[in-house]
């Protein structure tokens, strides 16, 4: 393995790119995106082990940007004050570099669960950052 690998195709967070409903999020700082299975233990009399079923799964994530504008505290506040929430969609990918290959996924049914109104300190940079849910995934490139 080592004699294939080449330093300049590791994956760097400086290759990283996220939209909000489809608008860039240019000031990108950090995203993290999982998913955790849901899975139930089955034991069986006379047998010392402890088996697993598959019954699911969650995702949730967090966006992390420097924020320019409030459009998305625009949208969020009006969802939470007309109780009329948006189908919100994300896209993140990551570009490897030294090649043209994209690792990009989609992220649909997004729950966002809270948001902050203001959180600012003298003297540094203000980042929004947006925790969220999502119900569907696809992974739409892989490298």
């Amino acid at each position: 393995m080592a004699k294939n690998f080449n330093p300049n195709h590791v994956m760097h967070g400086n290759g990283g790119y996220a939209w909000w409903q489809g608008k860039q999020l240019a000031t990108l700082q950090s995203v993290e995106a999982k998913v955790s299975g849901d899975f139930e233990d089955i034991n069986v009399c006379g047998d010392p082990a402890t088996y697993s079923i598959y019954n699911g799964y969650s995702g949730e994530g967090t966006l992390t940007w420097l924020k320019v504008d409030s459009t998305v505290l625009s949208e969020l506040a009006e969802a939470y004050q007309t109780g009329i929430m948006p189908e919100i969609s994300i896209v993140t990918a990551q570009k490897q570099k030294g090649t043209n290959k994209v690792e990009r996924v989609v992220y649909s049914d997004i729950t966002i669960t809270e948001f902050m109104l203001a959180k600012f300190e003298k003297k540094a940079m203000t980042e929004e950052e947006v925790p969220f849910k999502f119900g569907n995934f696809e992974v739409l490139e892989t490298i």
